[in-house]
């Protein structure tokens, strides 16, 4: 596929569409942005010393860190990856582990940390009560990452630098903490980076977590109660007021404005949490969803080998046609995987796509976290 629809008139077809073109490149839809000419440092993932952060004062009772990761890919040469590291301030074998966060398309580490209802919607703060780690992260070209410039972007130097962000985890590099595993928690666009990276870097990751994403999308009628006739779901992040003056490049998208509550089944979700969602949202480029459709026997997901949780929700157009449940949802996606991911599926009800910013995302987040004690 080599493009993608951006001009759609009602609810259900501006998200199928995208979706479609989503699922069908194998990778899916997600704010702060700036961080393009800031230079990454090696104090910035070492010892340096911090002081008081916003992310520390989101999570008082953990001990956090923002850091600029140095990464250097192909095309771009060196850059960083931003991220937030927080550990409990009880060491156990449980902060021992730190789950990786990777948001999806438009979106960056606010999805983990939504700032709304004093944490409810905060993965972060979900898994550090839970005693694990989290290093919540913007991808390249995204956030407060390098954005290099647009052509030069692709899902391969986006997975590149993560592997060499898990490398660095692994390996103390950043801020002198070392972590015996690692679970990639992908949403979206981040899931589906983890089937690349399996291919790529076969058993570097110890378990991981994808929600919001399948091989699959199904086809449904359109509704009557979308945006209207004409509306771009995307336009160029130049043109937005949010990225006004901070994003010249072209070849940068993010959402137009009202289209974030097609994310989500609005009757089960906190209006705040929309209205949070349009303000920090993020970009996206081309290169987020151009690639080629494969069958299951060639899919890059058959890399994993490692145990493997489908978090998805029930409005969610990743979810399979008709009643989807755990069940249609293994049926559908096994030929994908690999028998050794032991795959696993959750299918929460009463929610859209972004299936843990939802009214019920304290249960769904138990429920991931309880998988993971249990898996890892």
């Amino acid at each position: 596929m080599t493009g993608r629809r951006r001009t759609f008139s009602t609810k259900s077809t501006t998200f199928t569409a995208v979706l479609t073109t989503v699922a069908a490149a194998g990778i899916a839809i997600p704010v702060i942005v700036s961080g393009q000419g800031e230079p990454a440092t090696s104090a910035d993932a070492g010892t340096a010393h911090t002081p008081p952060s916003r992310v520390q004062k989101l999570h008082p009772d953990a001990a956090c860190h923002e850091v600029r990761v140095p990464v250097s890919v192909k095309e771009i040469g060196d850059a960083h990856i931003y991220g937030e590291l927080c550990q409990p301030r009880h060491r156990s074998a449980t902060s021992k582990t730190v789950q990786l966060l990777v948001p999806g398309s438009t979106y960056n580490h606010g999805y983990y940390d939504m700032p709304v209802a004093n944490g409810r919607y905060s993965y972060v703060s979900s898994a550090l009560d839970a005693g694990f780690s989290t290093f919540n992260v913007d991808r390249l070209a995204t956030g407060r990452s390098t954005l290099p410039p647009s052509s030069t972007y692709t899902l391969a130097t986006g997975t590149d630098a993560l592997h060499q962000v898990i490398t660095q985890l692994r390996d103390g590099q950043i801020k002198d903490r070392t972590f015996d595993k690692v679970v990639w928690v992908g949403h979206s666009l981040g899931s589906s980076m983890a089937w690349a990276q399996a291919a790529k870097y076969p058993r570097e990751v110890d378990a991981f977590v994808l929600t919001g994403m399948s091989h699959v999308v199904r086809e449904e009628e359109p509704s009557h109660d979308g945006p209207g006739e004409d509306i771009q779901f995307e336009i160029k992040a130049k043109d937005d007021p949010k990225f006004r003056g901070s994003i010249n490049d072209p070849g940068y998208l993010t959402t137009n404005a009202g289209m974030r509550q097609f994310f989500y089944d609005t009757a089960h979700t906190d209006p705040a949490v929309i209205k949070a969602d349009e303000c920090l949202k993020d970009v996206s480029t081309a290169a987020d969803s151009e690639t080629t459709p494969l069958p299951p026997a060639k899919s890059p997901s058959r890399a994993i080998k490692v145990p493997t949780l489908l978090v998805t929700g029930d409005k969610d157009q990743y979810c399979t046609a008709g009643t989807c449940t755990s069940k249609t949802m293994l049926a559908g996606e096994r030929p994908y995987y690999s028998d050794q991911a032991g795959l696993t599926s959750i299918v929460v009800p009463n929610s859209g796509h972004n299936v843990q910013l939802h009214m019920n995302a304290p249960e769904t987040n138990a429920q991931i976290l309880n998988w993971i004690k249990t898996t890892s």
